[in-house]
């Protein structure tokens, strides 16, 4: 129905102001046309009072002028009733046809006096008749030019007002058709989005139904295989890789919605840019020896290692694309990242970062939108190498927002080369705990905290369940609570010492975590200022981990659990 009327109305609109654009037209010139006749009336009017006077000269010098008087008797009879030889028109002025009647009749006195003196009788009549004539005329010639001047207003006012109907009417067709114009292209764009968004929510049903079937039926397999050692182990494996692959998918989708939002966070410490590249060259070098790719990290060009910025975007960036770059090469190819200095002062430097492979390569058109969201070569690459097509574009937004440069140059089966420019800001004192920061970072084991005692508030059963065997196996004595009001009576209820650290779960029953962790630091016993206290939660943004160090936790563990990770963050507290 919407969609029928509105074609109707893109019909009649220039329908309409064609007739409207005729009707000013008409009458323009309707009105023109009377103008016309009303100047002629006012001419003849005119002539009427030039010629009796002429008339009366020649009567009372007795030259007779019967044409004349004939003459006039049809302009004044025209006059009234508007048909004639001299194509007068009608006024119609009740003033002016007043005094037309008045001076016909005047004018009959005029020519009754003429023929007494032609027949002898005194002029003196006739003169002053006459006058009373002329004056009569002269009187009706204002009244003409006055309903005249009317005329050229009303008309004027008319075409004025006319005019400005046209005009709105042209403007609201403009606005009409400019806003049909926006909606088309909202719509479109609304179109696209919903093909985007529905292409991608089948991308994505495809990617994480991928791993999901690789976790369930690797416990199904592993369930029947518990006798197997060897088998088993195999499954932990597999189930394993894909539940990162799940997770790694999971945060890719946070992060764009992020971006898209405007939300994204960057969080600028100090790092050392030697331990972030070993850590890059460990998480490839056997995953490119298995492929059978040689995978190298060249710095040997760097003069600076503390630096200030977000460390885990610019790891996120470089893992990205080396990912990508493993994935598009072959067996007996090569991924080489070169760190080089651009430029360095006192309070900056500046780096390029180029991973380059000789890959498969890509297309010149397709390098036009690696960096658009979801964007693969063909439709089969997601399914031949697998991935969601997010991992460049997020690249490229966390770039922009550090002011960095990102480029790439391709050519189909001649490889890729990425580029990435990063101006970073150098600490005015580097920071050189170096246990802190590279044993927490190489160290991926999981030592023992034989004789720790932990209390673990998670009101979620398994949660609670895969923290505490995890936490027990390395040795460490752990007392489950189910909500943060059950963890601080259980705190206030202990000896002092007794517990040497407290995981806690953001988000509870009865009691928050936040809530929890501020009313044990204000409990009157001498170890509850003391005690670390680590957030858990799957809420892992910045302004999350804020405000747990605001309500008193030390410091923030995201869900799911990485058990590297995990024991990353507690080390440092014990």
């Amino acid at each position: 129905m919407i969609k029928t009327l509105h074609k109707i109305s893109l019909k009649l609109a220039p329908v309409l102001l064609i007739i409207l654009f005729s009707f000013i037209s008409i009458n323009s010139f309707l009105s023109i046309s009377h103008l016309q006749g009303n100047g002629r009336v006012i001419n003849y009017a005119g002539i009427v009072r030039g010629a009796s006077q002429r008339l009366v000269k020649q009567e009372l010098n007795h030259i007779p002028n019967d044409p004349l008087i004939l003459y006039l008797d049809g302009i004044i009879r025209e006059l009234s009733e508007g048909n004639g030889d001299n194509n007068l028109i009608h006024l119609p002025d009740p003033t002016f046809q007043n005094l037309i009647h008045t001076m016909s009749e005047s004018w009959e006195a005029v020519k009754a006096e003429i023929q007494q003196v032609r027949n002898g009788a005194d002029g003196g009549p006739l003169f002053t008749v006459s006058e009373d004539f002329f004056v009569l005329a002269d009187t009706t010639v204002s009244a003409a030019e006055i309903y005249s001047e009317n005329c050229v207003k009303n008309a004027v006012s008319r075409l004025l007002f006319l005019n400005f109907i046209f005009i709105i009417l042209v403007a609201l067709f403009w606005f009409y058709n400019e806003q049909r114009r926006k909606m088309n292209h909202a719509l479109l764009a609304a179109e696209n989005a919903s093909k985007a968004k529905s292409d991608f929510l089948s991308r994505m049903s495809h990617e994480i139904r991928t791993p999901m079937n690789g976790i369930i039926g690797m416990t199904a397999v592993a369930r029947m295989s518990v006798d197997n050692k060897h088998k088993l182990l195999d499954c932990l494996d597999k189930i394993d890789m894909s539940s990162n692959y799940l997770m790694n998918l999971i945060n890719d989708i946070l992060d764009m919605s992020r971006i898209e939002s405007g939300k994204i966070e960057l969080y600028e410490e100090e790092f050392r840019l030697s331990i972030l590249l070993e850590r890059i060259s460990l998480m490839f070098k056997q995953k490119a020896e298995d492929a059978g790719i040689l995978f190298s990290v060249n710095d040997s060009g760097l003069s600076v290692d503390w630096v200030i910025g977000d460390e885990l975007r610019i790891s996120q960036v470089l893992i990205n694309i080396i990912s990508n770059a493993l994935k598009f090469t072959q067996a007996g190819g090569y991924v080489r990242l070169d760190v080089t200095e651009k430029s360095i002062s006192n309070e900056e430097i500046s780096l390029e970062f180029m991973i380059k492979d000789n890959g498969i390569g890509m297309s010149e058109d397709f390098q036009k939108r690696i960096f658009d969201p979801f964007e693969q070569a063909k439709a089969a690459t997601s399914h031949q190498y697998g991935g969601t097509g997010l991992g460049l574009s997020i690249s490229y937004n966390f770039i922009k927002l550090m002011n960095g440069d990102i480029s790439v140059a391709s050519r189909p089966g001649q490889g890729t080369c990425f580029t990435v420019c990063l101006s970073l800001k150098r600490p005015l004192k580097p920071e050189e705990n170096f246990h802190a920061q590279t044993a927490a970072s190489l160290d991926h084991g999981i030592f023992r905290m034989d004789g720790i005692s932990i209390m673990l508030a998670e009101d979620n059963e398994i949660n609670s369940e895969i923290a505490a065997a995890i936490l027990e196996d390395s040795g460490a004595s752990v007392t489950p609570v189910w909500n943060g009001k059950e963890a601080v009576d259980t705190f206030a209820a202990s000896l002092p010492g007794q517990y040497s650290l407290i995981l806690m779960d953001i988000q509870m029953p009865v009691m928050d975590g936040l809530e929890a962790s501020r009313a044990i630091r204000s409990l009157n016993r001498p170890d509850a200022k003391t005690i670390p206290i680590l957030g858990l939660s799957a809420n892992a943004f910045r302004h999350d981990m804020e405000a747990a160090r605001q309500n008193g936790m030390n410091g923030y563990i995201s869900k799911p659990l990485d058990i590297t990770k995990m024991f990353e963050t507690i080390r440092p507290y014990l």
